[in-house]
């Protein structure tokens, strides 16, 4: 077992005796997964056990120290024996916050979510994701660094000093999901890990409108990839590579009755590569349907990226795609909801379904079950390695 997983299961135990003492929030939850492979995996490290299974805790810890400082504190380990790390956590957050009049200061373990589309935002840069519990980047790490705000009547200016950066967790070795057949060497960091990244961040709402505006300096969040040669020219590994980059981004979300527009748009600039990144996007909720509770959300955007292949900027499957979806919550006391997804890349005829089905079957227990297909990927450079991992995935889950 690792050290940082050994650590961070300490610090869950001392938060929980913590909170038992002096009344402070917590939440948990204890997650059993399944998941079943449809496919023998692509690359030859890979595992290929058909059916594996994995367990994972998160803790949620809140409280106030005095009546202007407060803590929170996330915590997430999982323990999947068929990874290629047994054993893998991570602090999401530790949080220091004092308030005093219309301004807040944080520090510590930070976790920053900016954008307002559903299948990616382009703009939320400011932590790296996990790839390895979830490919599509919808998990992230918490970045260490300090946050001032400054509260608004109807926004507030944000700014964030992030004095190290962190490398995405990438799958290899006998991991799933996996980007390629190569091992995948130690990180460089343009300018070193240690140099100051920066953002800053201006939000203003209305009645119907919220925008922001954003500006990001420092090491891109996702690394492009130079192969390692031998004397031969072989390649033996791949060197992960973060650029050192700058983006400006604006977000904006328009409320029309019961339909949502929403845009987010970036220029980003590197020393090898400057491009436009854009995604736009509709989604409109049906609150009840006929005689029924049930209530019906449509969604669809289209993202386009103008990024250089074979430059200083990471592959996405986003440079020219559509996004469809829907989802059904039957609203009864189960908390029942069905989502389809579905994403078609333009360019290479590429499509990637997903269909989420989840409820709650005892009052702290819930099910969800998850199915990812893969169809027509094998040209698609993004999406390619990942033509054999269709996967059925179950998971039940007690909260506490």
């Amino acid at each position: 077992m690792g050290k940082s997983y050994v650590s961070i299961l300490l610090v869950f135990f001392m938060l929980v005796l913590h909170s038992m003492a002096n009344g402070a929030t917590f939440k948990g939850e204890i997650e059993g997964r399944y998941y079943n492979y449809a496919k023998a995996p692509l690359f030859s490290e890979q595992s290929d056990r058909q059916g594996q299974y994995s367990l994972a805790t998160t803790l949620d810890y809140n409280d106030q120290i005095n009546r202007n400082t407060d803590i929170n504190v996330s915590i997430f380990g999982r323990y999947h024996p068929e990874a290629d790390n047994a054993y893998q956590g991570d602090v999401r957050e530790l949080k220091l916050s004092y308030y005093a009049a219309q301004l807040e200061i944080s520090g510590g373990m930070l976790m920053e979510r900016w954008g307002v589309l559903e299948a990616f935002s382009p703009v939320d840069i400011l932590n790296p994701r996990d790839r390895i519990e979830d490919f599509q980047g919808d998990v992230k790490l918490g970045i260490p660094g300090g946050n001032l705000s400054w509260l608004l009547d109807d926004g507030r200016v944000d700014i964030w000093l992030l004095p190290y950066s962190r490398e995405e967790r990438l799958a290899e070795g006998k991991d799933r999901f996996r980007t390629s057949a190569f091992a995948v060497s130690d990180a460089a960091f343009e300018k070193g890990q240690n140099t100051l990244s920066s953002a800053m961040r201006i939000s203003q709402m209305s009645a119907s409108v919220e925008f922001s505006l954003s500006y990001y300096n420092g090491h891109a969040r996702s690394p492009y990839f130079t192969p390692n040669l031998d004397g031969v020219g072989n390649v033996i590994t791949l060197q992960s590579n973060y650029a050192r980059i700058e983006q400006a981004g604006f977000e904006l979300l328009w409320v029309r009755g019961q339909s949502l527009v929403k845009l987010e748009s970036v220029y980003r600039s590197t020393a090898a590569d400057d491009f436009t990144g854009l995604g736009i996007g509709l989604e409109r909720e049906f609150p009840r349907i006929g005689s029924t509770r049930n209530a019906l959300t449509l969604y669809g955007e289209y993202y386009y990226d103008g990024r250089k292949s074979g430059r200083s900027s990471p592959l996405t499957p986003f440079q020219n795609d559509i996004f469809l979806g829907l989802r059904l919550a039957l609203n009864n006391l189960s908390s029942t909801e069905y989502e389809l997804r579905f994403t078609h890349d333009l360019d290479y005829d590429s499509t990637f379904w997903e269909l989420l089905a989840k409820t709650r079957i005892q009052r702290q227990w819930f099910i969800e079950v998850n199915l990812y297909q893969f169809v027509h990927v094998d040209n698609d450079p993004a999406l390619k390695s990942f033509a054999a991992d269709s996967r059925l995935a179950v998971n039940v889950t007690l909260g506490f």
